[in-house]
């Protein structure tokens, strides 16, 4: 089957499902957040997201084999902060200078394409394109656009973020029990959602334990990881003890 042709059969277009989505962080949101709001304001916005969406996060955790505290501690470390409305320029941009321009070394000034990160839980549209088994480099701009499209959707979002770590998951401890996982390995999945596969496991693992060996550069190959370790007790009570409404952040 076309690699396409899959992407669009999990990723209804239909009007019907838009309706579900959760309200986008607007321009208004980033400059009442870094102007009155602070970090109070933004962290109200991630807790929302959860509670607006804590039913779906455990269907589709459960559905894919991983912990529904570790998709959603992705989703509320992702959600807010960038300007949702900004990204499509920047995807646009690239298009255009990869399509009419290009010269030695243009990686490390404009990133390709593919690697402009789209939806309320961040995710490179390469990344969806490597699930569905499709070379990222080898996208069409349509087919780009589409899956860009398709990530604005929180249902297709979550999915291919419960998809990747699932995968990253075996990458580094394969045959695991994926739904039960131990501190070491819930610091490493998200630690690769954040830092990727370049590093070795044993990088990550000497992040974790030898502190007073290591550098401060080091270290922070597992501080996303760990922090979101940190806060699973915060994200276990959104998930599943939260008996009100999902909050205006706004309020």
């Amino acid at each position: 089957m076309n690699k396409l042709n899959e992407i669009i059969n999990e990723c209804d277009l239909s009007f019907s499902d838009w309706g579900k989505n959760y309200p986008r962080w607007s321009p208004i949101d980033f400059v009442w957040w870094q102007t009155f709001g602070g970090v109070d304001y933004l962290n109200k916005y991630k807790d929302s997201y959860i509670v607006f969406h804590r039913e779906k996060i455990k269907e589709i955790a459960r559905q894919y084999k991983i912990p529904a505290i570790l998709l959603a501690s992705v989703a509320h470390a992702e959600a807010g902060g960038m300007v949702d409305y900004f990204k499509y320029p920047t995807l646009f941009g690239r298009q255009v200078v990869y399509s009419y321009g290009g010269w030695s070394g243009m990686e490390k000034i404009i990133p390709p394409p593919e690697k402009t990160s789209i939806g309320i839980i961040a995710m490179q549209i390469r990344v969806v394109a490597e699930i569905f088994g499709k070379n990222p480099s080898e996208l069409k701009n349509a087919e780009a656009t589409y899956i860009s499209i398709c990530l604005n959707k929180d249902n297709f979002n979550l999915t291919m973020v419960a998809r990747h770590l699932y995968e990253l998951i075996n990458y580094d401890y394969p045959d695991t029990d994926t739904l039960n996982l131990t501190d070491e390995q819930f610091i490493l999945a998200g630690s690769r959602y954040n830092r990727g596969i370049k590093r070795s496991r044993s990088d990550f693992i000497r992040s974790i334990n030898d502190v007073e060996k290591i550098s401060y550069e080091e270290r922070d190959w597992t501080s996303y990881g760990r922090t979101r370790l940190n806060h699973r007790e915060k994200i276990t009570k959104l998930l599943y003890e939260v008996t009100t409404p999902a909050p205006k952040w706004w309020q």
